[in-house]
């Protein structure tokens, strides 16, 4: 609103104005007119839209029940006060043109008013600066010497001066109460803190043990690391002792071969020696059904025939030996195959360590814990 002034007064039906219209320019506006012309109605007028601080209907020319004031500012804006025995509003037209009306006007002027009416100045008895009734005493000269001395200060602002050094002379006193009350208080703390100069040597000493436990536990951290390091080593080692001694055990089985293949061709020889066992078996049932029918007749044969039968019975005792001996072979046989099909098992478990082991000693390798000069782990 900087910039902004009232362009023009409207005034109907107050007090000896029936219908009165003022213009005014920015800057200074000088009112002339002779005593009692209503000259003071128009400040009056001016007064009571800015402070709406007339009460009663004694403001409203006589034979009339309705009297307003308008104020027309420069940017546009109109401000009306209205007051009859049914009305008491304030109409507002703003920049825009719209028209808002405020009724029921209590003492206060509404906000929305104030925002366009701005805050003009007031003297100590809240009225407008320079502002003098009808028919008042002429200024200053009529002042007693107790008040002129007063009113002098209040216009040249000179009291202003001596509230503002009595201000801060107070404020000077109460800030050395201050100033003192805290020198008292620092030096109380002062003489507190020097109850607690070991805190400094305590903080120190536990700098110290904090940076200690820190080196502390980075070590700890290593020695853990070590010790899963040493754990995983332990454990390959482990494996490999394991893996070494199947090994062991298929290089003996190996070293077995040749006799395994000899038991192989002994098998082969059994099983011919079973068929001609099987043969003479055979035959031996044969003889001993006709045995008994020789031993009948023994007494009726000749010298020569028991000679012949004698032979026969030498043979049948080789026959006997050589079932004993078949007998031995299948049984040496049967354990000959058991020990074959264990071979084979084993075989094939030696082979899957083989490879477990190749695929262990590859992966240490690769993770570089495995020692190709002495071709084991790195323990």
């Amino acid at each position: 609103m900087q910039g902004r002034y009232i362009k023009q007064v409207k005034l109907n039906n107050f007090q000896d104005h029936k219908e009165t219209t003022v213009d005014f320019t920015d800057g200074v506006n000088l009112i002339v007119g002779s005593s009692d012309a209503g000259k003071s109605a128009i400040l009056r007028a001016i007064n009571f839209v800015f402070q709406n601080d007339l009460r009663g209907n004694s403001f409203i020319r006589v034979g009339t029940t309705e009297c307003s004031v308008t104020l027309v500012f420069s940017d546009g804006v109109e401000i009306t006060r209205l007051k009859s025995a049914d009305a008491n509003n304030y109409i507002l037209t703003d920049e825009k043109g719209e028209t808002h009306v405020f009724s029921k006007v209590a003492s206060t002027v509404p906000e929305q008013i104030q925002k366009y009416l701005g805050n003009p100045p007031l003297d100590d008895k809240k009225r407008p600066i320079a502002y003098a009734d009808q028919m008042a005493n002429l200024f200053l000269v009529d002042l007693n010497s107790s008040d002129l001395p007063r009113t002098l200060s209040e216009l040249t602002g000179i009291q202003h001066i001596q509230t503002a050094a009595e201000t801060l002379g107070k404020n000077a006193r109460s800030y050395d109460r201050s100033i003192k009350e805290r020198n008292e208080k620092i030096k109380k703390l002062n003489d507190d803190l020097a109850n607690y100069e070991y805190v400094d040597k305590d903080y120190d000493s536990i700098s110290k043990i904090e940076k200690d436990l820190s080196q502390l536990s980075e070590k700890l951290g290593d020695i853990n690391k070590a010790r899963d390091f040493i754990k995983k080593n332990n454990d390959i080692s482990i494996e490999a002792k394991r893996i070494n001694k199947l090994s062991q055990k298929y290089t003996a089985l190996a070293n077995h071969k040749p006799k395994i293949e000899n038991l192989s061709n002994l098998i082969s020889q059994i099983n011919l020696a079973r068929t001609y066992v099987s043969f003479h078996i055979k035959k031996s049932n044969a003889y001993k059904n006709n045995k008994i029918q020789i031993d009948k007749f023994k007494s009726l044969i000749s010298e020569d025939f028991k000679n012949k039968l004698n032979s026969i019975e030498q043979s049948k005792q080789k026959l006997e030996s050589a079932e004993k001996y078949h007998n031995q072979h299948v049984n040496l046989l049967d354990s000959s195959e058991k020990t074959n099909n264990d071979l084979d098992i084993e075989s094939k478990n030696l082979t899957d360590l083989q490879n477990q082991l190749e695929d262990l000693i590859s992966n240490l390798k690769k993770s570089g814990e495995w020692c190709d000069a002495c071709n084991r782990p790195l323990v």
